[in-house]
């Protein structure tokens, strides 16, 4: 990586730029905005504390700050399914935790012999080539992004039916991007301390 800090500012596009994206799917919703709000100033607020944590050791800061930027960007990509799901409290609590635990999951899986992504040696974990194959499903499944294709869909079934299933899609693929961004922080940072050097 070039510069920390340079790498740092601009990823501070990649969650404005999915919570710009989300922001009004289904439909914007004042609730959201809040919530928003509150995780891109912690973001703002991170290289600060991080560089107080780590006083001698900035690039370390950075490079956490733009972690959790990763992170932040993939949970608004929770938001559209978490609106839809509006005044079901115990579904939307349940789903923000499944997300939560991919989080760990992830960390766990490269703690094992051969883990799903990037594993170290030369094997291959059978739960990895479905985990591979899960964004090119969800890619045919959301019929590959084609507007005229959604809007067709739309107009035959209806916005009842197609905004949970587009809205679910959007969801399983943040929890897809999160385990990647996961595992590839842990293997990373902590197993091959890259932080440290």
């Amino acid at each position: 990586m070039g510069n920390p800090f340079k790498a740092m500012i601009f990823g501070y596009l990649l969650p404005l730029g999915s919570a710009a994206v989300v922001v009004f799917i289904p439909d914007y919703d004042r609730n959201s905005i809040p919530w928003t709000i509150v995780i891109l100033a912690i973001l703002l607020i991170l290289p600060i504390l991080l560089s107080i944590r780590f006083p001698t050791n900035r690039k370390k800061a950075y490079i956490l700050t733009l972690t959790y930027q990763l992170y932040a960007s993939t949970f608004f990509f929770t938001f559209p399914l978490l609106k839809v799901l509006n005044g079901h409290l115990v579904i939307q609590i349940l789903l923000i935790g499944i997300f939560v635990i991919i989080y760990f999951l992830a960390r766990i899986d490269q703690r094992t012999e051969v883990p799903i992504v990037f594993p170290d040696s030369d094997k291959v974990k059978w739960m990895a080539y479905p985990y591979y194959v899960i964004p090119f499903l969800l890619a045919i499944l959301g019929v590959g992004g084609n507007i005229s294709a959604t809007r067709i869909l739309f107009d035959y079934f209806g916005a009842t039916t197609m905004m949970p299933y587009f809205t679910t899609i959007i969801y399983l693929f943040s929890c897809w991007l999160l385990f990647l961004f996961s595992s590839l922080a842990y293997k990373s940072h902590v197993k091959e301390g890259y932080l440290e050097k």
